[in-house]
This record gives C-alpha cells, sequence and structure tokens, in this order.
C-alpha cells in the first residue's frame, strides 16, 4: 500500500565502530547439588527439530503453600570478557563505558515478589517481558526448591549497547532511505528511549525527535512523545497509558493524540504517477478490562471514542482525482480473545536467539460508528478482525496463519469503503538445527478505496526483483519460497550470520482494469545475507538481498536489484 502508516519507520542503523550489535550468550544454568528429597533433578534434553529451548533447566513444579523467598539479579554486561575471543581493549573499553540497567528497572517490569506464592506462569511471562525491552539481549528466570519447598529465584540478563551515533541507509526496490543523528535506549539506565536523527526517503526529508517512556516513575504507565519536521509538513504523536501488560492485569486505559501533514504519492509502474498533499488528525480515549485468565485463555473488552480528520489538497504535481475529504467521529467497542501459550525457540525469526513463540489463539475484533450527526460527514460503521495462530504439526514442521479485515461501510452509499482483506500462510520445514524451507503465501483483496489508497506489489513487501510499488491493483498474490541458513558464527563477535537463496512468484491486478501489465505474473530468484544484531540492536534482522527478475521483457526494470532493509524477522 503506498499509502504509508505514520506509526511505522523503516530504519537500518549502522552504528560506528563497535556500537553496531550484539549477541547474549545465554546464561549459564544455576546448578546445585540434590540436598533435599523435594529437590528435582533434570536434565536438559537433546536439541531438536522444534528448536524448542522450553526443555533446557525448566522451572520446578509449584508445590503447595510454596513462597518466593529471594529475588536475586545477575546482571550481566554487553560483552563476555571471560571469553578469549571478547577479551580485548576495545570491549574491556565498552563495558567500562556502559551504564548498566538499573536494578530498580529489571524489578520493576518483574510480575512477583518475595512473599508471594509461587506461580512458574508468573516468572515465565516475567522472563517474556523482560526480552520485550529494547535495551536487553536476552533474559533468564531460574528457580530453586529448598527443602522446606519454598523458592529462590534468580533473574538473568544481558545489557545491549544502546547510545548509537547512528548512520542509517537503506535501499529497496531501487530507492534509497537514509538517516543520521543519535539514539539512546536506555537512558542513564532507567530503560527509557531518546533520539533526534535526520531522515530522508523518497516522498520526504525532516527532522524527527522521539521520547518513549515505558514505565513512567517507576510505574506500569506508558508514555511516548515524537515530534518531526518534514520538508512537506510536521507531526505530531502522544501516546499516555496504562496497557493490559500482563495476562493478569484487569484494566487498561489511554489517550492518544496524533496530527500530521504530509506529501503522498500514487504509483504505476514503480513511477509516481501522482502526489497530494494529506492532512491528518486523531485523538482517542479508551478503557478496557480483562477477565481473569481461564484454562490458559483471558477476554479482553474495550469501549472508547475516537475522531479522524483527514483532508486531502491537490498540488502542482496532482494528476489524478483527489480523494474527498472524510471526518469519522464514534464510539467503539473492542474485544481480544487471547491464549496464553508460548514457548521458547530458536532459529525461526531470529538467529540463534531466544525467541518467544505464541502456539495459540490471538483474535482482535472492533466495531465503531460514525454518525453524520457528529462528524459532519456520511454515516459509517467501521470494522476491523484480526486473527493468528501457529502450530506444530510434527517434530519439525511449523504453520503459522494471520488473517486480516478492515475498512468502512457508508451507510450513505450503501457499500463497502476502503475495504482490505489479507491472509498469510508460512510454514517452516527445519531439516536440521542450522538448516530450514520456507515457505509463504499471502493473498490481498481491496474494494472501493479511495483516491489516497492503493494495493501494491514490488521490492518492499515480497517481490524483490523488481521496483517499490511496481504493480498496482484491487487485489494480489504472492508466493515466497527459501532455503536459509543460521550458521553459528560471530561476525566480529557483533553479529550472528544467516543466509537465504529464495523464489519470489507474484501479482497484483485489477478485477476489470489494466494496471499496465497485461496481466503478467512475475517471478525472481535470488540469494541474501542475513546479520542478526547480538550487541545492540537486538530483535531486528538486517537484510542484504541481490534478485534477478525471471522472464523480464519490461524496460523499466533493471536486470539485477540490490536490497538493504532491515526488519523484525529472518
Amino acid at each position: 500500500m503506498a499509502h504509508k502508516q505514520s506509526f511505522h519507520l523503516y530504519r537500518f542503523s549502522i552504528a560506528l565502530g563497535v556500537f553496531c550489535a550484539p549477541i547474549l550468550y545465554a546464561a549459564e544454568s544455576i546448578k546445585s547439588a540434590n540436598f533435599c528429597q523435594n529437590q528435582r533433578v533434570v536434565h536438559a534434553a537433546d536439541n531438536n527439530l522444534r528448536r524448542q529451548l522450553d526443555t533446557e533447566n525448566p522451572l520446578p513444579v509449584a508445590t503447595q503453600n510454596a513462597k518466593i523467598t529471594s529475588i536475586e539479579l545477575e546482571q550481566l554486561n554487553v560483552f563476555n570478557t571471560e571469553l578469549e575471543e571478547e577479551n580485548n581493549a576495545l570491549f574491556r573499553f565498552a563495558n567500562r563505558a556502559h551504564i548498566t540497567t538499573e536494578p530498580e528497572v529489571i524489578k520493576n517490569l518483574l510480575l512477583f515478589s518475595i512473599g508471594e506464592d509461587y506461580q512458574p506462569r508468573k516468572l515465565r511471562e516475567s522472563e517474556r517481558l523482560l526480552r520485550q525491552q529494547g535495551y536487553l539481549y536476552d533474559a533468564r528466570i531460574r528457580a530453586q526448591l529448598d527443602c522446606d519447598g519454598h523458592v529462590a529465584v534468580t533473574v538473568i540478563t544481558r545489557d545491549l549497547w544502546t547510545l548509537l551515533p547512528e548512520i542509517s541507509f537503506s535501499r529497496s526496490g531501487g530507492e534509497n532511505r537514509s538517516s543520521i543523528g543519535f539514539r539512546e535506549s536506555n537512558f542513564l539506565g532507567w530503560g527509557k528511549r531518546l533520539s533526534f536523527s535526520r531522515t530522508t526517503d523518497t516522498d520526504r526529508t525532516g527532522y524527527l525527535f522521539v521520547y518513549d517512556d515505558p514505565n513512567i516513575l517507576s510505574s506500569r504507565y506508558r508514555g511516548r512523545l515524537e515530534y518531526s519536521d518534514n520538508n512537506d509538513g510536521k507531526r505530531h504523536y502522544l501516546d499516555l497509558s496504562y496497557p493490559f501488560f500482563s495476562v493478569d492485569t484487569p484494566f487498561s486505559y489511554g489517550l492518544l493524540s496524533y496530527s500530521d501533514q504530509r506529501i503522498e504519492s500514487l504509483y504505476y509502474r514503480g513511477d509516481v504517477s501522482s502526489e497530494f498533499q494529506q492532512k491528518t488528525q486523531l485523538n482517542r480515549l479508551y478503557f478496557g478490562h480483562s477477565k481473569p485468565l481461564n484454562d490458559s485463555w483471558t477476554q479482553r473488552l474495550s469501549v472508547g471514542i475516537e475522531h479522524r480528520d483527514e483532508r486531502f489538497t491537490a498540488l502542482n504535481s496532482t494528476t489524478t482525482p483527489v480523494a474527498d475529504n472524510r471526518v469519522l467521529s464514534y464510539p467503539y467497542i473492542s474485544a481480544q480473545w487471547f491464549e496464553d501459550r508460548y514457548i521458547k525457540v530458536r532459529n525461526f525469526d531470529s538467529i540463534y536467539r531466544t525467541e518467544d513463540l505464541s502456539l495459540g489463539w490471538n483474535i482482535d475484533a472492533l466495531l465503531g460508528y460514525s454518525s453524520d450527526d457528529l462528524s459532519d460527514d456520511d454515516s459509517r460503521a467501521i470494522y476491523s478482525l484480526s486473527l493468528s495462530k501457529a502450530h506444530f504439526s510434527g517434530n519439525n514442521q511449523l504453520w503459522r496463519f494471520n488473517a486480516d479485515l478492515d475498512g468502512y461501510w457508508n451507510q450513505q452509499d450503501s457499500q463497502v469503503e476502503n475495504l482490505i482483506a489479507s491472509t498469510q500462510i508460512q510454514y517452516y520445514l527445519n531439516t536440521s538445527i542450522d538448516q530450514s524451507w520456507y515457505a509463504k503465501v499471502r493473498l490481498q483483496y481491496a474494494n472501493n478505496l479511495t483516491a489516497d489508497k492503493q494495493l501494491t506489489l514490488g521490492g518492499e513487501n515480497g517481490l524483490r526483483g523488481y521496483p517499490l510499488n511496481y504493480q498496482v491493483g484491487d487485489r494480489s498474490f504472492l508466493v515466497s519460497i527459501e532455503k536459509r541458513y543460521y550458521w553459528e558464527y560471530d561476525l566480529l563477535q557483533l553479529f550472528k550470520v544467516g543466509g537465504a537463496a529464495f523464489l519470489d512468484i507474484g501479482r497484483a491486478w485489477h478485477h476489470q482494469q489494466d494496471n499496465g501489465h497485461n496481466g503478467h505474473v512475475l517471478k525472481d530468484v535470488g540469494i541474501g545475507l542475513r546479520l542478526a544484531p547480538s550487541r545492540a540492536n537486538a530483535g531486528t534482522v538486517i537484510h542484504f538481498d541481490v534478485a534477478v527478475p525471471i522472464d523480464n521483457n519490461s524496460q523499466d526494470v533493471d536486470s539485477l536489484q540490490w536490497l538493504v532493509t532491515v526488519k523484525n524477522a529472518f
């Protein structure tokens, strides 16, 4: 979709010197003698093709009236200088210069405390919460039963280097993006993010400031402030909320304010065919309630009110009709059904890093109604639905499914508006611990899109041998097949390395309209290098891809496409 969501920004961060990216070596399991009869001894299971890590040092089973008697933190620095390959002057200096995360920050994220009943589920969820933090590479929580049946807990974390002078560059589909600035994701060790950068891409150039506080004053409240000044307008984003931070959190509430002015582009055969100015204002207030966890399921219900004002203006470069202004002012109700079924795995979305894979259902639905009495515009029903699920069909085969649907029902016109539906199935066949076959099938459908929106297919969204937004239409399909390699190799002790060979087949088209490609199905083949940072920017994977279009007779497509992008998955 050429219409870019302003909440997201793809960036490829190349830090200067050693401040790039890292590996969190799994902490040594805590060993203890079997002095007590009720102390269970667990032997780590052999690696299997599920690549599951839960069998390694599992938590003890809860006993009746077991209490948590102590919580010990073991905070590891960025580099492990006990290893010969990391024991050098540069890495030792980096450890000394690094401000380690404050212990209070770690403790505030835990869902348990001393004196509480021991519940292994809360320890596992706390471990997941710690791994979600941008300043930690990994986390382990161990529990040890004493002779009285009580539990001593050890929380092991490894820090990342978070102060990054940022020189960023990416290339996808023949287009370049870049930024320069700095980013601190753990300001003074308190888990706050502060960044300032100058960004340039195909649509705009400007400055971006971000402050993100995930735990305001050591509480569960979260705040985020963004401000950007671009050559085509300004943007601000303010979010203050008390989120559902745990499956046991009973309430959530918050407010959001967002405004943006920018120039947007429409595409034809990969080139900009028209431009227009868009101004967006959005304000939202909401409150949610969650039922207690029941048989691994929780249900959350939220109510809120939202006001969205979108206005469109023609420019000198506008060559197509401009969308009508839209005003939506509506109350809404949303619901989430969530199944708490996580396992720890590796070598799926990252490279030799702990990943939290959800095997349960996650269903989100929203319904609202914007009356013409409130919005001074057409009455519309607003709806959205999202589903996702993962499933192992054997010890070495994983399926992932997700589907999304959103749009409006225009009451005056008695028809859908901006309906967009998509579904995607992913399949992993693990042939060994470090190799797998991967296949993805994605289908998209759009109906009655307004003039500010497009459904596109090209180099940035899966068809890697072609320019950005190369084909347009109201429906598309994409099939990708990859042979993936997860090499247990540390590049400069900063990156884990992987590789892929791939084939992409796809097409976007209109049902009853020519899109300039005569209905051609496009194909490409290529190879790629994957770098998973292990000292900074953890949770991202840097993609270096070279792709060649197959059976391409178009003069507007280069015979070789190279792409440099950063994604959150392999």
